[in-house]
């Protein structure tokens, strides 16, 4: 059995029990190289009215082959509805559907399962990931995602989101950008900056810091997020 069958076998025999709470993380892109490595660390700071709330993700990923990425991650999130701040653990697959420039646009598939570790509560997304190249270094991102909570301590429940990012690429090293984020949660939009940094042929670091702005009653005000990516 190759790499890419073991892999998908081991994804899919731990949906029941894995779960995707990552709130306002990032917006996906539909690329894999092959037998990328991968560390990475993300935050959302949250403007909770009294308080400030930080959810956390750190993960490692490994890219089986050129087209299937795998990356497990431990969370801190606030994965209910009352805000409340629970540890849990997420495991992703990522499949790029087609070659880079192959057709009118990029696409791929982003499959998401995982488990709270304090109460009865897990979730399933599948989510389909777009990319398209405009005029003058411009570049399109949106990623649409379908998710099923369930669980005997939340309401079992379907939800959708969107995130869509408009990207202008100035340099490697230097990306600014504005992005958009809509959920049964959070409504939220604001700019970004995101760059790589050269380290080898076979090393770099991906870096991304947004301000999002609430666009309702319900979303924080101020939401800023950021993560870091160590690939090798």
């Amino acid at each position: 059995m190759n790499n890419y069958l073991v892999s998908s076998a081991l994804f899919l025999s731990a949906l029941g029990v894995m779960e995707a709470h990552a709130e306002m993380n990032r917006v996906y892109h539909p690329y894999v190289e092959q037998h990328e490595r991968e560390l990475e660390y993300g935050f959302t700071l949250r403007d909770a009215g009294d308080a400030n709330l930080l959810l956390n993700r750190a993960g490692m990923g490994y890219a089986w082959n050129d087209k299937l990425f795998t990356e497990f991650y431990l969370l801190t999130e606030s994965i209910t509805h009352e805000g409340e701040q629970i540890r849990g653990y997420e495991l992703e697959a990522k499949w790029q559907l087609t070659e880079q420039g192959e057709y009118w646009a990029d696409w791929g598939l982003l499959l998401e399962a995982g488990t709270a570790k304090d109460i009865n509560s897990h979730e399933i997304a599948l989510g389909v990931l777009w990319e398209k190249e405009l005029a003058s270094h411009w570049v399109a991102t949106a990623n649409a995602i379908a998710e099923y909570e369930y669980g005997s301590d939340i309401k079992d429940e379907f939800e959708t989101a969107l995130r869509a990012q408009l990207r202008y690429r100035y340099s490697i090293g230097f990306e600014p950008a504005f992005e958009f984020y809509l959920d049964d949660q959070d409504w939220a939009a604001g700019p970004a900056l995101m760059g790589t940094v050269k380290l080898s042929s076979r090393k770099q670091l991906r870096w991304e810091l947004g301000l999002l702005f609430g666009l309702d009653g319900d979303t924080p005000e101020n939401n800023v997020r950021g993560g870091i990516e160590f690939e090798f």
